[in-house]
């Protein structure tokens, strides 16, 4: 069966090499290609270092702080384009191009972040050159974490709250229909 399927992908004069055929075939076994690399810390960007080094990770971070900063800027952009759509002078292109910029960066972020493996990590404000960055302690960490927690789960009972309510009103019988019995 499988010399089959090596058979019918090297027949097809419009197969890419690494990709099974578009053309439907019941017979043969198609495989897909192996991406186990996709995900990986490019190792080319830090030759004859160690990848997994403090000083390596310690510029992650930093690029990732960067990559942070320069999307909430862009995010204010679309933002105000958004917001200001109707005022005479606004370019709609303009707002368009900083939402495709916006999520063009946004996903690159999301590769840095998977890639380095920076993303697991809570993200401090760059500190200018006089300040230094303050981590913060436990205890402040645990309380933002309680914070967020609170407001999803009240989140989540405000819309159980409201569905029952709209469940009870669908399945409860009309009155007006039956003359008010």
């Amino acid at each position: 069966m499988l010399s089959n399927s090596q058979n019918f992908a090297s027949s097809s004069s419009n197969v890419i090499s690494g990709y099974p055929s578009m053309q439907p075939s019941f017979g043969a076994v198609q495989s897909f290609p192996s991406n186990s690399g996709a995900f990986l810390p490019d190792h080319s960007l830090h030759q004859g270092t160690d990848p997994n080094s403090p000083e390596i990770f310690k510029q992650n971070i930093q690029v990732a702080q960067e990559h942070v900063a320069r999307l909430q800027n862009l995010a204010r952009r679309a933002l105000a384009g958004i917001q200001n759509a109707y005022h005479p002078g606004n370019s709609p292109a303009q707002t368009e191009a900083d939402i495709a910029t916006l999520k063009q960066t946004l996903q690159t972020l999301t590769d840095l972040f998977w890639q380095t493996g920076v993303g697991a990590l809570p993200l401090l404000p760059l500190g200018g050159p006089d300040t230094p960055v303050v981590p913060p302690t436990e205890q402040q960490m645990m309380a933002d974490a309680n914070r967020s927690i609170q407001a999803l789960y009240e989140a989540l009972k405000r819309s159980q709250d409201s569905a029952a309510v709209v469940a009870n009103l669908l399945g409860a019988p009309d009155q007006s229909a039956r003359g008010g019995e």
